[in-house]
């Protein structure tokens, strides 16, 4: 008798615990906070293609790269948008870019000249990050990288 109420309570629990199980699945595989971050990141990606597409076409014409205040007052990147952004990606062709240093909401740009504005390096900055400090980096290269804090444990 002993023996058959432990095995009924075993039961029991199993297909208690199943609704739970079936639950923590569906959590896995929604979309979340990885998609978020995911989308963002490759949102300053992309910032950081068309204002290097930007430098790259001023060292073209006018021999040196610009500051970022020249970008904006030349109206490259505006309120309304960039022309330096692919179409398809309609999240950088039409973000509202400011003056800096955050330029756009969440994002704050580094951009330094060297002495002669024959060189640049930039580091798009998540302020919404203060933990990781993720960051994408470029130069006059056209090289994108991105990174994190070495403390970051994520």
């Amino acid at each position: 008798m002993e023996r058959r109420k432990v095995t009924v309570a075993s039961i029991l629990l199993v297909f208690s615990l199943f609704p739970l199980s079936r639950t923590l699945a569906q959590r896995a595989t929604s979309p979340g906070l990885e998609d978020r971050e995911n989308e963002r990141r490759s949102l300053a990606i992309n910032m950081v293609r068309a204002i290097n597409a930007a430098e790259a076409h001023y060292k073209k014409t006018q021999g040196t790269y610009v500051p970022w205040s020249t970008l904006v007052t030349n109206l490259d990147f505006t309120e309304t948008g960039t022309k330096w952004a692919p179409q398809s990606i309609p999240t950088v062709s039409y973000a509202m870019y400011g003056p800096g240093p955050e330029i756009v909401p969440g994002w704050k740009l580094r951009l330094i000249l060297s002495k002669d504005a024959t060189s640049y390096a930039l580091a798009l900055e998540d302020v919404n990050d203060p933990k990781c400090s993720y960051a994408v980096f470029s130069d006059d290269r056209g090289l994108i990288r991105q990174g994190k804090s070495v403390s970051c444990t994520q």
